[in-house]
């Protein structure tokens, strides 16, 4: 019997501009606004993201999510910008730099973009500059799930390693598939990048992939695999 299952891999072209990341950053850009921070998701921030290389085109990052099984299931999307305003955007490496959002008039009766009001619509930490100036390592972050008759694959997101400051995760949803998480440092998401690490209570593998509300017999396992910018991605990394 065939086993119904589902593929959500990086395309060859996403791949390329997965690899590509590997080198120096100019900055890391978001989209400010409602959502962006969460006080039950505490270091994740929940935007569309730009990345700025020093060479080469910028990189947006979001979410492509797809009905499956009876619910949805994602991977993360990378798309190459020509042109993008980089004025509407936060900065993670110039906190000062909170960007815009399109606000309505008291009354209603219009609008206009204006910087966003709410401390919790753009990013008020450490700029990261010197943390994620320069990105020497790319690894996709693969799940594999399995429920019943049912089996799916799919490159929830990259794991990058920087030369001054460890991993960082860019995560896709399947909640907002205009949106990824970004998570500067691993915090609670620290067992995405390393299994064997100990779990928090309420960051499971499960819950921190978005299948808390599943059922308990789901078999999840995760997977960082380097970037082949040709053919497959290679085995290796964290098992």
């Amino acid at each position: 019997m065939v086993v119904p299952s589902v593929d959500l891999h990086l395309p060859a072209g996403e791949r390329r501009l997965a690899a590509g990341l590997a080198g120096a950053w100019r900055d890391v850009l978001y989209a400010p606004g409602p959502g962006f921070t969460s006080p039950l998701d505490p270091g994740a921030y929940r935007s569309s993201f730009v990345i700025v290389p020093v060479e080469g085109a910028a990189v947006r990052l979001s979410s492509l999510v797809t009905p499956a099984f009876g619910g949805e299931l994602c991977r993360l999307r990378l798309e190459p910008l020509d042109h993008y305003r980089p004025e509407t955007f936060g900065s993670f490496f110039k906190p000062s730099r909170a960007g815009t959002v399109y606000a309505f008039t008291p009354d209603r009766s219009g609008g206009a973009a204006r910087a966003p009001a709410r401390p919790d619509w753009r990013y008020d930490g450490p700029p990261l500059g010197d943390r994620l100036g320069r990105v020497h390592d790319v690894r996709v972050l693969r799940e594999r799930g399995r429920h019943g008759e049912y089996s799916w694959e799919a490159d929830r997101g990259i794991a990058v390693t920087a030369g001054a400051g460890g991993a960082c995760l860019l995560l896709s949803v399947a909640d907002s598939p205009d949106a990824a998480l970004f998570v500067p440092g691993p915090g609670l998401y620290r067992t995405l990048l390393d299994p064997a690490a100990p779990g928090a209570p309420g960051a499971t593998v499960r819950e921190l992939l978005g299948y808390g509300e599943w059922p308990a017999d789901l078999d999840l396992t995760v997977e960082l695999l380097p970037v082949r910018t040709s053919g497959t991605l290679g085995r290796g990394g964290v098992r």
